[in-house]
């Protein structure tokens, strides 16, 4: 152990006399394997979401612990992403003798440690336990989180008990092994995201509709509250006067509206279609409400522009954006997406996503990705972020599946 973190955890221990971090005792331990998952980044949140829900779909017999910083705040709680117990509690307090007691109850069989701001005193104390220590989406340098003042040896001697590090690109991957990491240990697999499972649409369906459309252009507006609609709507008025044969497919995120919306639609003057009657969008329609249910895999693959709603007025939450980057659908947004801020960041980064913030630069936007190539540039770069979100999942779960489902000798 090198000086400095020797340093770092005498400091620690004598400012944890003060701390009291019984509570998650309290809590029981469930029986079997525990997956003990560590977030260090509100980014990581999500990823972490979709991470356990795809382990619970295989390892339906192991419980789940995630511990977050004072500074995370969880929208969706961990429970509700699977059927088997999932704890969320405060880490602990980053000294000797919290990080003894803490893990004396819960001995988790795994420690997934997501984002790159280390607690050494509690890397120390699992690797000494021989409990498997994985990290992933590290796509910064390594912090120890939560202090300035400690130099690069702690940084370097904590670093190195990791058994395997998931970094985001091959930059990072060289910061770290300056920082202390074992090179043998660090794979560029992407960042772990939210990850999205490809809608299913019956071809058949999507041929019809097609044959229907006769090459019509066609915009979708999905997941739409109430608030907002009217905006989409009068951002379609404006784009229909350079394309006037354009069709909008709105999708309600409440599909039970679709009657009140067309009721609202049709008194203002428009040609509305109702999904959920089984009526055509011929070549008269101007609006489609698509109101039926489970149908958004079809919507995706027949519209190359897709605005996700819920994110146009104050107060909104946004909705997932990775259904329709996975299905090839260039992606428009309003500023309120706070329940997916680092999916949106990251897709707006690279050209697959692009904010607009009224009706106005909806419909200017619209109309530009009514272009074939500029639709497909950014369709294109969204299913790239797709695809390697899915690839660093899958590395992540074959790196846990070794220690939970280790192979039987022969």
């Amino acid at each position: 152990m090198s000086l400095g973190l020797r340093l770092y955890l005498a400091a620690a221990r004598r400012a944890g006399q003060s701390h009291n971090d019984g509570a998650s005792k309290r809590l029981a331990r469930p029986a079997g394997k525990l997956v003990w998952l560590h977030i260090s980044d509100a980014q990581e949140v999500s990823s972490i979401q979709e991470l356990i829900r795809h382990l619970a779909e295989d390892l339906t017999e192991v419980s789940f612990l995630v511990t977050t910083t004072e500074n995370i705040t969880v929208e969706t709680p961990f429970q509700e992403c699977c059927d088997q117990p999932c704890l969320h509690l405060a880490a602990p307090t980053d000294a000797p003798r919290q990080v003894a007691e803490f893990l004396d109850h819960w001995q988790p069989s795994i420690t997934v440690w997501a984002g790159s701001a280390l607690r050494p005193a509690l890397v120390v104390e699992t690797h000494e336990r021989t409990i498997p220590l994985l990290m992933l989406n590290a796509r910064t340098r390594a912090t120890v989180d939560g202090h300035s003042r400690w130099n690069k040896g702690v940084i370097r001697a904590t670093l190195d008990l990791f058994g395997h590090i998931l970094v985001s690109h091959e930059a990072i991957k060289t910061q770290l092994v300056r920082q202390g990491a074992d090179s043998i240990g660090i794979m560029v697999s992407g960042l772990l995201e939210e990850n999205a499972v490809t809608l299913f649409c019956d071809d058949r369906d999507r041929d019809k509709m097609a044959e229907t459309l006769a090459a019509r252009p066609v915009w979708l507006a999905a997941c739409t509250d109430e608030a907002e609609e009217a905006l989409i709507v009068t951002a379609h008025r404006a784009a229909s006067r350079s394309s006037h044969r354009l069709l909008l497919v709105l999708a309600p995120k409440d599909t039970a509206r679709g009657d009140d919306i067309a009721r609202i639609l049709t008194d203002d003057g428009w040609q509305v279609a109702l999904r959920s009657q089984d009526q055509e969008p011929d070549e008269h329609v101007q609006i489609l409400i698509a109101d039926a249910d489970d149908e958004m895999g079809l919507w995706l693959r027949i519209a190359p522009v897709c605005f996700l709603g819920n994110s146009l007025t104050k107060g909104a939450k946004g909705c997932s954006p990775n259904a329709a980057t996975a299905l090839g659908s260039a992606v428009l947004h309003g500023p309120f997406v706070d329940g997916y801020i680092p999916g949106y960041a990251r897709l707006d980064a690279v050209g697959a996503a692009r904010e607009v913030s009224d009706a106005t630069q909806l419909a200017a936007a619209v109309q530009d990705l009514l272009a074939p190539d500029k639709a497909a540039v950014m369709a294109h770069a969204g299913w790239e972020i797709s695809t390697s979100g899915a690839e660093a999942m899958d590395h992540a779960m074959a790196l846990i599946y070794d220690v939970l489902k280790p192979q039987e000798a022969p």
